[in-house]
């Protein structure tokens, strides 16, 4: 009897480890070579200057720098297309950013990466996560911490997954829990909703919300989705309950993707995408005890559709400051044939007195000054033109102090020079 019992448990585990495997086959590797850097700083410099596909991405920049509609400072792609930008942090003195790219090479999503002194510059590094064992590298959220850095992302077909690195430029990355919260199978009904996640961490416990949408709304319409769960280990998530209380703001058809939740001043802010009208957020109050948000503000960061010209995801991170970090990805509205996706420049979210977010750029953008011109003061004479010959180019800083008097109207018209 237990020679039978032995077998038949070989037999299921045999079995078990095949499905497993089966399933995980039915998800190739990514075709573009990971590879395993030093954990010193010096060594991995100089690794990356003979890195093959960094060195293609360089190739890729060269191709492309002519085009009329390539960006001169907000970050694109290198090549193919960039969507979401993802866990934004900032680590050992640089500043991380990760993005959905899709390889022309293998056109799935993997998370893009690009590091930076100043949140202008940025230089291109190896693809952090590739597929393998999910189908595509979705949305998700970085949290840094003194000894590493984890990342929290939706893997398609799978669940939630999280990763690591610890070494100074982020470039080694292990998945340790695939998924962390597995995805509903198809005719399953659960309590929660798994898609794209933020983690944030409280005393020793590591909470995550993951947004999306359920099909619950009037109609059967899309409703936005923030279910929470709670980790000590990174690794075993337990469901909690539905993150938002006493929202009013979002209708039917809104969800609530690419989510991130930063303290912001005295209060909480929660930023997402909708796949209705863009990137927004909503200002409000967290209960520590409860671990619920409870919105009272809503704001848009986009006005019209996300497409075919408008502001799509944010990724955000806190400034230890009281503020919070965002980019965005936004579409060019232009035909770009070979590249598409380029970021916003940074900026900075405060919250002041009167319970109102400002917005301010961030980072060093003026280090992009150059070639400065300086118009003395001029008499606008009405209903007649005038053409400053010595302002030109296709980036432009202007600052303007203009005394309109009794006039109904103002009238500046910037023109760009094509080719570069």
């Amino acid at each position: 009897m237990k020679r039978v019992n032995i077998y038949t448990f070989l037999f299921c585990t045999i079995f078990l480890a095949i499905e497993c495997y089966a399933q995980q086959a039915s998800y190739p590797k990514s075709k573009i070579l990971q590879k395993n850097f030093s954990s010193n700083l010096k060594e991995q410099l100089r690794e990356l200057e003979k890195d093959p596909f960094v060195q293609y991405l360089n190739e890729c920049r060269e191709k492309w720098k002519d085009n009329p509609y390539r960006p001169i400072y907000h970050f694109s792609s290198p090549e193919s297309i960039l969507h979401d930008p993802n866990g934004l942090c900032y680590w050992q003195g640089n500043w991380h950013l990760f993005y959905q790219h899709l390889p022309s090479k293998d056109f799935r999503q993997h998370w893009g990466h690009a590091v930076s002194h100043d949140l202008i510059h940025w230089k291109d590094l190896p693809i952090a996560l590739y597929p393998g064992p999910e189908n595509m590298c979705y949305s998700g959220a970085t949290l840094a911490e003194k000894d590493k850095v984890i990342a929290m992302y939706y893997g398609v077909d799978l669940g939630d997954i999280v990763a690591t690195s610890s070494d100074p430029l982020l470039l080694n990355w292990e998945k340790i829990a695939t998924p962390a919260i597995p995805r509903v199978k198809s005719g399953e009904t659960l309590p929660y909703y798994v898609f794209d996640p933020a983690i944030w961490k409280e005393d020793s416990i590591y909470y995550a919300v993951t947004g999306g949408r359920t099909n619950t709304g009037p109609g059967n319409k899309a409703m936005r989705s923030t279910s929470l769960f709670s980790s000590k280990d990174l690794k075993s998530w337990k469901y909690e309950h539905d993150f938002m209380k006493n929202e009013r703001f979002l209708p039917p058809g809104e969800d609530a993707s690419c989510p991130y939740f930063w303290p912001i001043g005295n209060r909480h802010i929660f930023l997402f995408f909708s796949h209705t009208t863009g990137s927004q957020y909503l200002l409000g109050d967290y209960n520590k005890e409860e671990h619920c948000f409870y919105p009272t503000f809503h704001g848009r960061f986009n006005f019209m559709s996300f497409l075919p010209g408008g502001v799509h995801a944010p990724s955000a991170t806190s400034d230890g400051k009281g503020g919070v970090i965002v980019i965005h990805n936004m579409h060019t509205g232009k035909k770009t044939p070979g590249w598409r996706g380029i970021t916003t420049l940074p900026r900075r979210l405060t919250l002041d007195k009167y319970d109102t977010i400002n917005i301010q750029p961030y980072g060093d953008y003026e280090s992009l000054r150059t070639h400065h011109q300086h118009i003395d003061k001029l008499n606008l004479p009405a209903n007649e033109e005038i053409i400053i010959d010595n302002i030109k180019g296709n980036a432009l800083e202007i600052k303007a102090e203009i005394n309109i008097n009794s006039s109904p109207m103002i009238e500046m018209n910037v023109y760009t020079l094509f080719p570069r």
